[in-house]
């Protein structure tokens, strides 16, 4: 706390601090599993959002609910940049996540672990 208020000149108490950190973390969860692993989205200038079509919204807004405030702005480049350092590793988002009630381990969930012992 005492090292943010020297770089921002703004004090915040531990409690603001750690909502805000969590607001940004749930936000970030959900942009990541809105855009997914397809590769064939465009990116809209103006509204610094996804570019595509009302089909693709449709669908994934089924399935990523909480993402639906993306659809007309979304996360700029450079600030996605600065949450993936922050939450990447930390956070999981789908598809290396697991827990003891998920049941057995699906058979891909180590696939890109390199098991070569040095």
């Amino acid at each position: 706390m005492t090292n943010f208020e020297k770089e921002t000149s703004k004090a915040f108490s531990q409690r603001q601090l750690k909502n805000r950190w969590d607001a940004l973390k749930k936000e970030w969860k959900a942009w990541k599993k809105l855009k997914g692993k397809d590769t064939s989205l465009g990116w809209n200038l103006i509204k610094r959002t996804v570019d595509a079509s009302d089909d693709w919204w449709e669908s994934r807004l089924k399935v990523v609910l909480e993402a639906q405030k993306f659809r007309t702005s979304g996360v700029d480049l450079e600030f996605e940049g600065k949450l993936d350092q922050m939450f990447m590793g930390i956070v999981a988002t789908g598809d290396k996540a697991w827990a003891p009630f998920s049941g057995t381990l699906r058979s891909d969930f180590f696939e890109d672990v390199n098991n070569e012992i040095p």
